[in-house]
């Protein structure tokens, strides 16, 4: 069979989307679910199928999402309000916006966050850090019952 030519595709946009906090894993499955919900939730079973959100992939912290041409801000607006995967407390911001996966991935390449998180030393205490975007630090220190996140000020970092 032969492909379509250009003229007869169907044209779809591509958003990038950042996973906050980028340490937590969501499954590609899950954060379908979690986008559709909220697709629907807000605009409705006639404008979701419109929209015919999907996700192509998750890694790293980031998502690809895809969406019909021209529905790209319902589907940003939908990411926005998503705040859970499952039992997994996240956060969805739009990063950019393509007519091209390839256009994404450079994108991507260009700037990320830390696959590995460093160790700093913040107090007596070393604890893992997560640097990612605009360098923002993420300090988690372990507690005798929990995880909890440490926010420095300028005055307290030190850079070497």
């Amino acid at each position: 069979m032969k492909p379509r030519p250009p003229t007869l595709r169907t044209k779809r946009r591509y958003l990038l989307v950042r996973v906050l906090p980028p340490w937590q894993e969501a499954g590609e499955k899950a954060l379908y679910l979690a986008v559709a919900d909220a697709v629907t939730s807000l605009f409705g079973d006639a404008r979701a199928a419109a929209i015919q959100p999907a996700v192509l992939s998750c890694e790293d912290g980031y998502a690809i999402l895809r969406c019909q041409r021209g529905m790209e801000d319902d589907l940003a607006i939908a990411c926005s309000t998503v705040t859970a995967v499952g039992e997994i407390r996240i956060a969805l911001r739009t990063v950019a916006v393509s007519g091209t996966i390839a256009a994404l991935k450079r994108r991507l390449a260009e700037g990320g966050p830390a696959k590995v998180p460093e160790t700093v030393t913040y107090g007596e205490k070393a604890s893992p850090a997560f640097r990612y975007g605009r360098h923002k630090v993420d300090v988690l220190q372990e507690g005798i019952k929990k995880q909890s996140r440490v926010f420095l000020t300028d005055h307290d970092r030190e850079e070497i």
